[in-house]
């Protein structure tokens, strides 16, 4: 049911007609924002200035280690959001009542698992507890409630998943880790739409009406 996933994206920046496009939504863009948050909090909580919320060491996924005495989000899987989706994905987008290329905008949501580990048990617990009552509170993130959020993402929803333990197994069989106390949450949504394309063939477009009227 989980994979692990270890990936960075990267896009480039493109031009049409002198303006930038605006790119999809970043998924590091997301656990960045919710890092500095849960950061934020737990300060708040513990009347301490120290980060707990670290991000894995990328050199350090196989297997997967969890340094003492941090909290640590982890993409584990995604999934498409279909009962949105457009159900023909080569109908193309409608911009300005004109059918141009590019395919429709996908909507994913995301699988993040906080992994506690502190060498006091206690704190392991304590700290699953503000993890759990903060997202309780804060489960809606909009552009009015998190400023930070990317201006090109309108809100995320967190919800906390439950786990069965035969899944639980999987999952951390296929982090090559030995069980550590952990919270999985579903973040969506993110639309990712095919912007680069679709500039590529506006511009054609508008190249191709220029020409037919000279």
């Amino acid at each position: 049911m989980y994979r692990f996933i270890e990936s960075y994206l990267k896009l480039p920046v493109l031009l049409n007609n002198d303006k930038p496009i605006t790119l999809s939504p970043m998924i590091n863009d997301i656990l960045v924002l919710l890092r500095d948050k849960l950061n934020d909090y737990c300060r708040l909580k513990t009347g301490t200035l120290e980060d707990k919320v670290f991000f894995p060491d990328g050199a350090n996924l196989d297997p997967a280690q969890f340094p003492v005495n941090s909290v640590v989000p982890i993409l584990v899987n995604y999934e498409e959001e279909k009962q949105i989706r457009n159900a023909n994905r080569f109908e193309g987008v409608i911009r300005d009542n004109v059918k141009i290329g590019g395919s429709p905008a996908i909507y994913l949501n995301l699988m993040v698992l906080f992994v506690i580990r502190f060498s006091n048990y206690e704190q392991t617990m304590k700290f699953m507890s503000l993890i759990i009552s903060f997202f309780q509170t804060n489960n809606l993130f909009d552009q009015y409630s998190a400023p930070d959020l990317p201006p090109n993402i309108d809100k995320i929803r967190l919800e906390l998943q439950t786990m069965s333990f035969g899944e639980r197994s999987e999952l951390w069989n296929s982090l090559k880790s030995p069980y550590q106390p952990s919270v999985l949450y579903k973040v969506s949504m993110l639309a990712f739409e095919d912007e680069v394309s679709i500039a590529l063939t506006s511009g054609v477009s508008d190249l191709k009406n220029s020409l037919q009227s000279i």
